[in-house]
């Protein structure tokens, strides 16, 4: 964590006391959401969608809250103002009670993290994983399969892993979305089998505003390299081209993919 300060409920709070009860049953069996963004310049309108989604997820495992959307905005403007900081990783974490009178929400800094502007220019690499999150709409704690995919990617050296059905599919990263490109084409698995990211949808947004097709289609890894690009979107690093799936590599970094992240930042 970063900062001095933590949310808990809309209390600001020392961070040295964000801790968990051990015997807290609904931790324990991941009766939780999150949502996690990037702070810039110090903008909290962002929290909006997010907080939207938290709730979505919330509903997803019948998690009940007393919690209101223009409270958490509020919090959270409360939050940075103590913390003094306009650039970080926001995370919120919603915890499940026995009521909903018990539940818990939980708001704190990250320290950002930035990619090398080499990985933007030539991009990054990932491997896969043979996974299919259970309720994929939902940010929920159920984390294991993403955490290990992803310390697997960190080992080999990737920046991500791609889990990919039984059919043979690719669905979504541990930590982004994916896309496929050909010409002015994206294609990217449909919404209803992979988490509904932010930055998704504003990436198809922003391409149909310029006039490209958008297609949500299976993706199958056996034909990825039929397309003549693909890349990766978050939150924390928006638009990340891919260059190498496993030991396999595109030609080169399209620049229909450049074009498309300059657009995209124009947005943002």
């Amino acid at each position: 964590m970063i900062g001095p300060y933590f949310s808990f409920n809309g209390s600001l709070l020392p961070v040295e006391q964000a801790v968990l009860p051990i015997d807290d049953i609904e931790l324990t069996y991941g009766f939780g959401v999150y949502e996690t963004f990037r702070l810039r310049h110090g903008d909290v309108s962002l929290v909006v969608e997010h907080v939207d989604r938290l709730f979505h997820s919330a509903t997803c495992i019948s998690l009940e809250h007393l919690f209101a959307k223009e409270q958490i905005q509020s919090w959270l403007q409360n939050l940075v103002q103590a913390n003094g900081t306009d650039a970080a990783t926001v995370k919120m974490l919603l915890l499940g009670g026995k009521t909903k009178e018990a539940a818990r929400l939980y708001i704190f800094f990250l320290g950002p993290k930035f990619l090398e502007k080499k990985e933007y220019r030539e991009g990054v690499r990932v491997i896969t994983f043979k996974h299919e999150r259970f309720l994929p709409q939902a940010k929920t704690l159920n984390m294991l399969p993403s955490y290990i995919a992803y310390t697997r990617a960190q080992r080999d050296g990737a920046y991500e892993a791609l889990f990919v059905d039984r059919e043979g599919n690719i669905r979504e990263g541990t930590r982004s979305n994916f896309f496929a490109i050909k010409d002015t084409t994206l294609y990217t698995t449909p919404k209803e089998v992979v988490l509904d990211g932010i930055t998704r949808r504003t990436v198809i947004e922003c391409a149909r505003e310029h006039g490209w097709a958008t297609k949500e289609t299976q993706l199958p890894l056996a034909e990825i390299f039929t397309f003549d690009g693909a890349f990766l979107t978050n939150t924390s690093h928006k638009i990340i081209p891919v260059k190498t799936i496993g030991n396999k590599s595109f030609k080169q970094i399209v620049e229909n993919i450049i074009l498309l992240r300059q657009w995209y930042d124009a947005t943002s």
